[in-house]
């Protein structure tokens, strides 16, 4: 027994002192180090961590760095943008000095096209990857916002102020007739998604497909080009939680110059009018500053990311209330994803599974408003002395302010989506994929007008309810071969088929009421209402189907020789009998002139490639379903058996030719890095040619039975050239200096409008509507002409007598002129687009600073011309513009009122700081910064903004600057992005 209890204390001093021993000879170390570049310079904000776990920092201003708590037989992994990525076994070491070498592997970075990715080297389409560090700063809404003046040929337009509008989007030109939707956006791979549906914050990166033998793989809707959205997803080594919360405030960043009322009055006086009947309120209101405020913004974004060895998961929730600068106008968003990914059967099979939800509440601007506040004198007061509301019911007036605090126009709406993909390696080199989609918005608005305000007081209180329902199901396989070939693996071949489903429903329903006893129930009880009309109850229902087969081939020769061919062949039932089927083939090559023998010794050209492509891609977005179809609808009421019924005759006439527009286009690009990959960028040209284009026209009755009919007639050609080019212009151990610019020149020109059958010489469109004046058009799409050209009167002066100076047909000066005296007086799509980005770092400080502009685009100024002459005063304001002195006539549409709209805007400038945080192993990263947003303008023009609204008359009209115009803000914000 005692020989029993020594053994067993033996044993157990011996795995006391085993125990003992291990923790001291295991015992955790501090390492220190320093990271300098090639050229001996130490390098700032490094990022230096313990590999597989969370434990690492970054170094400070000396290329300096500790990290505590590290076990001997760790690794470190040392990262830095631009540089290659280094990996170092400790092995029980405690000092490190690592030097960095410039990241030639950039050009093998992965970037993502359409169903896969390739390596920026060997890419031979047009393709431009942005990443976060190139993301514009501040109150961002969407990608879009992101990407704004970034990328040369794509040219994102804000239309206006209103916060709840979002950006319109061209890629290389106009495309269409029919309502040109800009670029196809893809999110994660689901093609045909919402911006709206991902939060800036969940953006890992952005890849614009630009030209046709890219894009084609996407068939029938790519002809406006292709935009993937490729979100963050989390990391397979560590936990992370990440904080990125920012406070902004918006103010009008310009308003339009009207009389006081000090100068109304003094107008009055030198015009010799009896202002009393007006100016009995000792008032002095300034109304845009009554409708106006001081917008808040605040946005919150929080994730949780990590995984293990075989899985990875991300979770985000994103919260954004913005107020714009007018009262009734404001946003407030939730965005919600989830990401799951989970590898099983030796990493054989991969399982992810995304889960996202968005939820708004918006209210959209009456934009009738800014009518009002043009109108509405000076000297009338908000309220009167007794608080009473004051009104008036002159023409186009009324009091604004008591039309935004009683009337009510709310949105709210929730998409929601769920996608599983699932990849399963069949074979070393042979993935078969799948994709499920099913996703749901819906969209409820609510409007009321109180019967005591402007908007509501001539129905008597006017109330309208509307739902909206979008659903999309979609499922996608794909088989993907990729292997190396050749001894040496110099080739390397990549080959994908593919079949995509896809369903799209939408229905639509709406009601309205007028004449309500009471303003107290608001939209809520349509029914109480007394003034129902026959057309205040509507709604709609349509579904359309999408089938796909698609391929596509890459082969890479020693990164020497690079070929890349595809087709896509859709099926689609939006299109007549005799074309539900198109073909849309691409085939495009490159050279890396760079990897020939005869370059080895050209040592300041570290990549050089040409490329060429060609490409047809199809555009359906502008037909709604059943236009091939003969259609009947409502036809006022007919007496019958002793009751009124409602008559029906066709509506539509039956066209089984029509089919999508098809655009092909031709593109040669250069790629280059060149000393030492600090220069590098792309010059492009192209030839964009889009025939078959939709459009309605008129046609004889008989032997049609309704007077227009749409059919594809018409061509379009856009040429440009476009450059980008990125300079690290400053490397230094304490300032880093990198700047990019980007231009783009696109012509627009339509080369045929008519064929046999559906003939028009040209198209006015627009309309130049003012109080006292006929209706003019504005443009003209007609033959030889770009979209957007702009057809009126040749302006020359005023004469003596107040009256307009035009040039008619003959040359000669006259006071009034007809249609027949029109001629071209500008265009409203420039000459060249441009952006301009510079990033400054000066040890744990950043700052930079974007302009973007236009050169050569007019735009009609038509509140000059609608407020800018003393036709109503001194019934209504005006502009404080020399025209009013000099007018005695009602302003007519011509050239006076186009405008050079060149400009170039500072339309971003961002100042942030980095803390250290070597000696908090919570928190690994931390950042403050201050951004201002759309700071100046520098312009010849004359109105509120030289930028507006593309899409006016469904894109056949753009430039104007409508007399309803909401003026855009200049924005402040203050925010934090912590990473724990």
């Amino acid at each position: 027994m005692k020989r029993k209890m020594l053994s067993l204390l033996k044993m157990a001093i011996f795995v006391v002192i085993w125990t003992f021993s291990t923790h001291t000879f295991a015992q955790n170390i501090t390492v220190r180090g320093t990271v300098k570049s090639t050229d001996g310079e130490p390098l700032i904000g490094v990022t230096v961590q313990v590999q597989g776990t969370a434990t690492g920092t970054v170094t400070d201003a000396d290329g300096n760095f500790t990290i505590q708590n590290v076990a001997p037989s760790a690794n470190l992994e040392v990262s830095y943008v631009g540089m290659q990525t280094e990996v170092i076994p400790i092995q029980g070491r405690t000092s490190f000095d690592v030097v960095l070498r410039d990241d030639t592997e950039l050009l093998d970075e992965l970037v993502v096209v359409g169903y896969g990715q390739q390596r920026r080297r060997e890419i031979t389409g047009s393709v431009t990857n942005v990443s976060p560090e190139d993301f514009n700063k501040g109150v961002t809404r969407d990608a879009a916002d992101l990407l704004q003046g970034k990328v040369a040929g794509l040219n994102i337009t804000t239309p206006s102020g209103d916060v709840t509008v979002g950006s319109r989007i061209r890629l290389r030109g106009v495309s269409t007739l029919q309502n040109d939707q800009g670029p196809f956006i893809v999110i994660d791979g689901v093609p045909g998604g919402d911006l709206q549906t991902v939060a800036p914050q969940d953006i890992e990166s952005i890849s614009v497909l630009k030209d046709a033998s890219s894009a084609a793989i996407y068939g029938s809707r790519s002809a406006g080009g292709v935009i993937l959205i490729t979100t963050k997803r989390g990391s397979g080594v560590r936990t992370s939680v990440s904080y990125d919360g920012y406070l902004a405030v918006s103010q009008l960043a310009n308003k339009p110059d009207l009389l006081t009322a000090d100068e109304w009055r003094a107008y009055a006086r030198e015009a010799g009018r009896d202002a009393s009947v007006y100016d009995r309120y000792s008032a002095n209101t300034d109304w845009f500053d009554e409708i106006t405020r001081t917008g808040v913004a605040q946005n919150h974004s929080i994730s949780l990311s990590g995984g293990g060895s075989s899985s990875n998961y991300r979770a985000s929730f994103n919260y954004l209330n913005r107020e714009g600068v007018v009262r009734d106008n404001d946003l407030e968003r939730y965005n919600f994803r989830f990401q799951l990914q989970q590898r099983a059967i030796n990493d054989r099979l991969r399982i992810g599974l995304t889960g996202a939800a968005t939820m708004g509440d918006w209210n959209e601007a009456n934009r009738y408003n800014f009518v009002l506040a043009y109108n509405m004198l000076p000297v009338y007061p908000i309220k009167l002395s007794d608080g009473e509301w004051f009104d008036t019911r002159e023409y186009d007036q009324g009091n604004p302010v008591r039309n935004q605090e009683y009337n009510q126009n709310l949105r709210k709406n929730v998409n929601y989506y769920g996608s599983g993909d699932l990849v399963f390696t069949l074979l070393e080199g042979l993935d078969i994929k799948t994709l499920l989609y099913k996703g749901r918005q819906t969209e409820e608005r609510s409007q009321y007008n109180n019967s005591q305000t402007q908007a509501g007081r001539n129905d008597g209180g006017y109330a309208r309810r509307e739902n909206r329902i979008w659903d999309k199901n979609l499922m996608e396989w794909l088989l993907e071969y990729y292997t190396s070939l050749g001894a040496d693996d110099t080739q390397r071949l990549n080959v994908i088929g593919g079949y995509s489903w896809e369903e799209n429903e939408y229905s639509y329903m709406a009601a309205a009421n007028r004449n309500f006893t009471t303003d107290l129930l608001g939209a809520n009880n349509l029914g109480s209402g007394q003034g129902l009309r026959p057309t205040d109850v509507e709604s709609a229902r349509n579904m359309s189907r999408l089938i796909s087969f698609f391929a596509r081939a890459h082969y890479s020769y020693a990164e020497r020789y690079m070929l890349t061919a595809t087709i896509r062949r859709d099926g689609s039932s939006k299109f007549g009998a005799n074309h539900k089927w198109g073909t849309f083939p691409s085939v495009s090559a490159a050279w890396g002139v760079s990897q020939e023998s005869f370059m080895e010794n050209v040592s300041w050209i570290n990549d050089l490639k040409l490329r060429a492509g060609y490409g047809i891609t199809g555009n359906q977005s502008g037909l709604d379903p059943y236009k091939t179809l003969q259609l009947y609808g409502t036809s006022g009421t007919y007496y019958d058996n002793g009751a009124w019924l409602t008559a029906y005759r066709i509506s539509q006439n039956a066209n089984p030719n029509l089919k999508w527009e098809e655009t092909a286009m031709f593109n040669v690009g250069v790629d280059f890095f060149l000393f030492n990959n600090r220069v590098n960028g792309t010059i492009e040209w192209y030839d964009k040619r889009t025939k078959d284009m939709l459009y309605t026209y008129r046609v004889p009755t008989p032997p049609y039975l309704h007077e227009d009919m749409m059919a594809n007639v018409g061509d379009m050609r856009n040429i440009g050239v476009e450059l980008a080019l990125n300079i690290d212009a400053v490397r230094t151990r304490n300032f880093n200096w990198n700047t990019s610019i980007t231009l783009a020149h696109n012509k627009n020109e339509i080369t045929r409008l008519s064929n046999e059958e559906y003939t028009t010489s040209r198209v006015m469109v627009g309309d130049a509507w003012v109080r006292g004046g006929s209706g003019r058009t504005t443009h003209v799409v007609e033959e030889g002409y770009p979209v957007g050209q702009f057809y009126g009167p040749e302006f020359i002066r005023i004469d003596g007598d107040g009256r307009y100076v035009f040039k008619n047909k003959e040359g000669e000066e006259v006071n009034g002129v007809t249609a027949d005296d029109y001629t071209y007086i500008g265009s409203a799509q420039p000459k060249l687009t441009f952006g301009w980005n510079n990033q400054f770092n000066y040890k744990a400080w950043d700052l930079s600073f974007f302009f973007r502009g236009t050169l050569g685009n007019k735009v009609l100024n038509m509140g000059r011309m609608t407020y800018g002459h003393p036709g109503y005063l001194i019934g209504a304001n005006a502009l404080n513009d020399p025209l009013i002195y000099q007018l005695r006539v009602v302003p007519e549409y011509s050239s006076l009122y186009v405008e050079d709209a060149s400009h170039i805007r500072l339309d971003n400038l961002s100042l942030g700081y980095t803390f250290k945080t070597d000696g908090l192993n919570w928190l690994n990263s931390a950042r403050v910064y201050a951004t201002g947003q759309n700071l100046f303008v520098l312009t010849r023009y004359k109105g509120l903004d030289p930028e507006v609204d593309e899409n006016r008359n469904n894109g056949l009209a753009p430039g104007v600057e409508d007399r309803e115009y909401y003026p855009k803000a200049r924005t402040f914000s203050v925010g934090i992005s912590l990473t724990f």
